[in-house]
């Protein structure tokens, strides 16, 4: 009976003016029980019960009061004509409100903050950047990040308080406008702006964030705010680059998972010092004045900083150079490269007087080559991505190392192009979705590594994570019933990041490489763009790279305990620069120099060379 009563009552009062109606006979019925409620407190008088309960409906809605028929109907006319000019007036008034709310709603409005972050465009990633960005700024007063993008403001702002529980130490503000209009982007106060972010825009259909990039610069006529971008291909970044020189940092999305893939295929510790130093948590790269180490060998300040890791140096020419002549003398206009826990620390040198003696005879070998233990490497599916990953990678497996790729022919537009490959290489087609094929190719097969690719050049993005997902699922059961002491480790390439969340990983055996890299890595470049040539010189296929050594690599060791200072000066005699070691599987990135370690042989070196 309840639930029929409900539908009705709601069916009835959906109509605008049965809504009306609807008010009027709830006043008859109130108007009723007033005269209960004060017929228990015996408040009622002699009249008769139409005039007493009519006295009450007055009360309620001021309808017409009076003693008589004639008095009530004249009241009644007033209260009608009052009704109708004075809610004329009311609704006027109500009309002009709402139309001033509705345009400050609509985020029109410019922008007078100045040293604030400025994003434009909409993406998955944007919230992510939102967690970097008030991470970095925890020592710091409250920043503040303007969102601009084509999105209705009202429903960007309510996509954005669903989550603002996690974003207490940060400031969010937001306007809509036209991406690629120059007076819109104005309003953004981007020439007044810490840095400006522009994201692959997944709001605007067939975005052109070349198009926005230069609107964007329109408004700022000066070199001296950053602009980090990110690219979903690289066609113009080279053009954009050199129009914009020393402004504009480019990300491209794909460079940088495959960037980070190819690390993670070499050593799982590799990977794991590349987020370190992309993401806050932990130790990151810092710049610091030269100051007191001025005319200082760069061995020296190597071997005299306690706390901190020193990595190389920004010259007084804008350039940067990591792992430098260890006899480079340091400038007064040099900033110094540092991996440090906290950039609010102040180097000082530490006392070390048996440090002169040694650094007088440590004799610097050339730099040479790292060794790589051979890799068995089981790739599933396959897209242009897997191509550039495998192109980077191929480089670093070591002679014996062997790879196989089973994909989906009607899932691939082009196969894996293995003719530059010297390793022995096998591919595995098949047009149907062969459980029984992947489970005897891992059973029968000892590998390293499977990398799982989703289909990206086939399916959109949600599809091909999903398909990456389901796979991971598969290979991980298989592996399970596989009941082998072998470890093999599991790379998942995802577009989307945030799904990570949907899948139990084992961070032992699992690395994920997805569109959060971009996020982790733009934050950093909107609050030190200088760190750009840093990660471009380490993500290189040529020069210099991070490499993990052995201990039985450098030269012989008598001692049963060493310290990370012994460390520091073996890296030193073979032209590297020391930024951590691994010990009993486990990393350690800029540890203390005092610190001793128990083995050397069951260590290895985390170096730059």
């Amino acid at each position: 009976m309840k639930l029929f009563f409900k539908y009705h009552l709601e069916n009835f009062i959906a109509r605008k003016s049965n809504f009306v109606y609807f008010l009027l006979v709830i006043s008859i019925i109130s108007a009723l029980l007033m005269l209960g409620v004060k017929g228990v407190f015996g408040m009622n008088d002699d009249k008769p019960f139409f005039d007493q309960w009519w006295d009450s409906l007055t009360n309620i809605i001021n309808i017409g009061s009076g003693d008589n028929f004639n008095e009530r109907l004249v009241n009644f006319l007033y209260w009608a004509l009052g009704v109708a000019f004075s809610g004329t007036i009311i609704a006027f008034l109500a009309a002009k409100v709402s139309n001033f709310i509705t345009n400050l709603n609509k985020g029109k409005s410019t922008i007078i903050d100045t040293n604030h972050y400025v994003i434009i465009g909409w993406n998955a990633n944007i919230f992510n950047i939102f967690a970097e960005i008030q991470t970095a700024n925890l020592n710091q007063s409250k920043p503040t990040i303007l969102c601009f993008n084509g999105l209705d403001n009202l429903e960007m702002r309510a996509m954005i308080d669903l989550e603002i529980s996690k974003f207490k130490k940060i400031r969010v503000l937001t306007r809509s406008g036209d991406v690629y209009n120059i007076a819109d982007l104005a309003r953004t106060n981007a020439k007044n702006a810490k840095s400006v972010i522009i994201l692959d825009d997944t709001v605007k259909k067939n975005f052109n964030i070349e198009t926005t990039l230069l609107a964007v610069k329109k408004n700022i006529p000066n070199n001296n705010i950053p602009i980090v971008v990110q690219f979903s291909n690289e066609d113009n970044i080279a053009t954009l680059s050199d129009l914009m020189s020393n402004q504009l940092y480019p990300i491209s999305k794909n460079k940088l998972i495959s960037n980070v893939t190819s690390q993670a295929i070499r050593n799982k510790h590799i990977s794991t010092v590349v987020l370190d130093f992309l993401d806050y948590d932990g130790d990151e790269v810092y710049f610091f004045k030269a100051g007191v180490f001025v005319g200082l060998t760069f061995k020296q300040v190597m071997l005299n900083l306690q706390s901190e890791m020193l990595i190389g140096v920004l010259t007084n020419n804008n350039k940067v150079v990591l792992n430098p002549d260890k006899n480079y003398i340091i400038q007064n206009e040099d900033q110094l490269i540092i991996i440090a826990e906290d950039d609010e620390n102040i180097l000082k040198l530490h006392d070390k007087p048996y440090l002169s003696e040694l650094l007088n005879v440590i004799a610097i070998k050339p730099r040479t080559e790292s060794f790589e233990e051979p890799k068995s490497i089981l790739v599933l599916g396959w897209s242009k991505l897997g191509q550039q990953i495998f192109d980077k990678t191929i480089q670093f497996l070591g002679a014996g190392s062997k790879v196989s790729f089973l994909y989906r022919k009607d899932f691939v537009t082009t196969i894996p192009n293995t003719e530059n490959y010297s390793h022995e290489v096998s591919l595995i087609e098949t047009n149907t979705n062969d459980q029984e094929l992947l489970s005897n190719c891992l059973i029968a097969n000892d590998f390293d590594i499977v990398l799982i690719l989703g289909y990206d050049d086939y399916y959109s993005e949600d599809v091909s994570d999903t398909y990456s997902m389901m796979k991971n699922l598969a290979v991980k059961k298989i592996l399970e019933t596989k009941k082998t002491s072998f470890s093999t480790r599991i790379i998942l390439q995802l577009n989307d990041g945030s799904k990570k969340d949907l899948i139990s990983t084992n961070q032992e055996s699992e690395f994920i490489v997805s569109d959060l890299l971009s996020a982790l890595l733009i934050t950093q470049l909107a609050d030190n763009p200088k760190l750009w040539y840093v990660f471009e010189e380490l993500f290189s296929n040529e020069g210099l790279k991070i490499n993990i050594n052995h201990s039985d690599a450098y030269d012989p060791i008598k001692k049963e305990e060493i310290s990370v200072e012994d460390l520091l000066v073996l890296a030193l005699k073979k032209d590297e620069t020391l930024i951590g070691y691994v010990e009993n599987n486990q990393c350690y990135l800029n540890p203390n120099k005092s610190k001793i370690i128990n083995d050397i042989t069951k260590t290895e070196l985390i170096v730059i060379g």
